[in-house]
């Protein structure tokens, strides 16, 4: 799934799932207790219906969501040009939304709320638009896991209504009945009863396995995979790094409450341990690989060995299928190994999903993974097309220094086309951030082509606006803007290595997501970020790279906005400049307090403190009262000469 339905977890990738229900999962689907359904290999689609607007909606992120989803002709325009994509997306569309008339008005607002209230999880399921596996029919098909209550207010998620699904459930035949002759078909649940395994040894051996490496790190059934990783971390840091720091980089890595940035982390270290930091940091992603790998592929083997021989109820020819798999697996191993020589990391990358699979005769099954519930939380099982659609993305997608995808392509079943979010990245140091800054930003995100923004602001702090202040500011702008607009720090100085680290991290991106750089005319022969889609080769495979054009927005009467001349109309109280720099639809005095209150302040303070002593005599000692007002401006140029000069008095009195 992609879009707004996110990462499903493996076991392994839930850091709070304990150790015991690990193994209690494990013996349950090792006896047939799981009642799971199949996961398609399809494009994902949020979907749900406006009465008031006589519609359906669709949405592929949190931004459609916010804006009450798109119609056919916004998801039409959201795709266009896209080819196979765009007629797959669309079909599905439309034949959900023909399928919809078949229910009353009392029946809609039940199923989907009164207005866009309530989206259903759904997979676009088409053999012309093919990733992997190929299907036999068009199909829409609406999970049974993933749907959600969505509050446009606050954009929080909450669960469907009790009895709601069941209501569709009721509907489905009448709906099928609306879709007579139509080329794509509605499909509901894809249940599967996960077969009792025909002896224990996968299980047993699991379960050794997984206990076998809680021992290694003196953990039990009550400690969690987060528990586990770091402790691998720990021990797997080969430095001379003091034992407090390696705790604090591994609370860093894993994001864990309370971590101190990795500006503090850096801070006071000598050159060979300041290497040493970032060669850590650097290399977080392999680490963090390779601290559950264990568990990896302890679970890997048992889910093997759990879906053996597993039907697809969407393909009638299981086998033929499974046949094609080993075929396209064959010839994308050949390929990778022919050029290997001139990536060897391809082939490094290749050899490890191969070390999973194994062997060509442990691919039994088309089904991509099945998913399944326990304790509220969804997961999959994924068996060997995991490390199977790593290797076809990198040898479609991985840039092997030849046209392999051609060769692929010779194959008239195999579409190539996978979709995923198209992601503009605004970086700056935003000093603060100001009009042009909010106006240029909502322009970008209200492109057809672009899904979402995300403004990557400089860990630089300024004397009058910190990195801190900077995002609150943001945040401030972004609740008048669009939707699909959010700002974070980045833990890069350089906007270059910030953008670089982002396509390379698999938290922010992953296959088949594209990541824009947004560029104006004048800025289209900058060769600063033209290895970056080779970094997301290297580091994040089946992540794209794109340039796109925008032309910042021009105010009225040609004021060309300036964080620095805001920051001087911070620093010398001009109030009135500032508001100017400030966008229309906030509150430039709230605004203002927040940057400026410091001064204000402290004048106020002066001046109470100059009527207290006036009005009780001068101190003794300070018969010259508080001196003169500081009229010290920082965005003054000065001669090397020019510096404020300390009398010898003051001097004196300091020692």
């Amino acid at each position: 799934m992609g879009g707004v339905a996110g990462h499903m977890d493996h076991l392994y990738e839930n850091r709070e799932l304990t150790f015991g229900e690990m193994k209690e999962i494990l013996k349950a689907a090792s006896s047939g207790e799981l009642t799971a359904e199949e996961k398609v290999d399809g494009q994902n689609l949020f979907l749900s219906y406006s009465i008031p607007e006589g519609r359906a909606k669709g949405a592929r992120n949190k931004g459609n969501l916010k804006a009450g989803g798109l119609d056919a002709t916004g998801l039409a325009q959201k795709f266009a040009g896209r080819g196979n994509l765009e007629k797959a997306f669309t079909g599905g569309f439309n034949t959900f939304e023909k399928a919809v008339e078949a229910l009353s008005d009392e029946e809609k607002e039940r199923i989907f709320g009164p207005d866009t209230n309530i989206w259903y999880n759904a997979e676009v399921m088409d053999p012309g638009n093919a990733n992997v596996i190929l299907y036999d029919d068009k199909t829409l098909k609406i999970h049974d896991v993933g749907h959600f209550v969505f509050d446009r207010e606050n954009g929080e998620q909450s669960p469907i209504p009790e009895g709601t699904l069941e209501t569709l459930d009721n509907s489905l035949e009448r709906m099928e009945q609306q879709l007579h002759g139509d080329d794509f078909k509605l499909a509901r649940q894809a249940l599967t009863d996960l077969q009792k395994l025909e002896d224990d040894e996968a299980l047993i051996t699991a379960i050794s396995r997984i206990s076998s490496e809680m021992k290694k790190e003196g953990l039990n059934d009550q400690s969690k995979v987060i528990d586990y990783m770091f402790k691998r971390l720990i021990s797997g840091m080969e430095t001379e790094l003091p034992q407090g720091l390696k705790e604090e980089i591994v609370n860093y890595i894993l994001k864990l409450p309370g971590n101190v940035g990795l500006r503090t982390l850096k801070k006071g270290l000598n050159p060979e341990d300041l290497a040493d930091l970032n060669f850590i940091i650097a290399s977080k992603k392999s680490l963090l690989q390779q601290s559950v790998e264990p568990l990896e592929f302890a679970i890997h083997d048992f889910t093997v060995a759990l879906l053996r021989g597993l039907k697809s109820v969407f393909i009638a020819d299981n086998d033929k299928e499974v046949m094609r798999l080993k075929d396209e697996l064959s010839t994308a191993v050949r390929e990778i190994t022919s050029v290997g020589s001139e990536n060897p990391e391809a082939m490094a990358i290749m050899q490890r999903h191969l070390n999973k699979i194994k062997d060509f005769s442990k691919i039994t099954t088309p089904v991509e993974a099945v998913v399944f519930d326990y304790n509220g939380h969804t997961y999959k099982f994924a068996g060997n097309f995991a490390p199977l659609n790593q290797i076809l993305g990198m040898f479609r997608y991985g840039n092997l220094k030849r046209n392999t995808k051609e060769s692929l392509n010779r194959n008239a079943q195999v579409i190539t086309e996978k979709d995923g979010k198209r992601i503009a990245l605004f970086p700056g140091k935003f000093k603060p951030p100001h009009r042009g800054h909010f106006d240029y930003v909502n322009k970008i995100a209200k492109r057809p082509d672009v899904d979402e923004v995300i403004i990557l602001i400089s860990p630089v702090d300024y004397p009058e606006v910190s990195n801190q202040k900077s995002l609150r500011i943001w945040e401030e702008y972004l609740q008048n803007g669009e939707p699909n607009i959010t700002a974070r720090i980045a833990d890069y100085r350089s906007p270059v290595q910030a953008v670089y680290e982002f396509v390379a991290d698999p938290a922010s991106v992953g296959e088949g997501d594209t990541v824009l750089l947004v560029k104006s005319s004048k800025d289209m022969g900058d060769r600063r970020f033209d290895r970056a889609q080779s970094y997301a080769e290297r580091h994040n495979p089946g992540v794209n790279v794109e340039d796109i054009e925008e032309e910042p927005v021009q105010s009225k009467d040609g004021v060309i906005y300036s964080a620095r001349d805001m920051r001087k109309a911070i620093a010398t109280g001009d109030k009135e400049t500032f508001l100017s720099y400030a966008p229309p639809s906030v509150d430039g005095e709230a605004l203002w307090n927040s940057l400026a209150p410091q001064t204000e302040r402290l004048n106020s303070l002066i001046d109470d403190t100059i009527e207290e002593y006036s009005g009780a005599g001068a101190a003794s000692g300070y018969a010259g009262g508080l001196g003169p007002s500081n009229t010290y401006d920082p965005y003054k140029k000065r001669s090397k000469t020019s510096r404020p000069k300390v009398r010898r008095a003051q001097r004196q009195r300091r020692r």
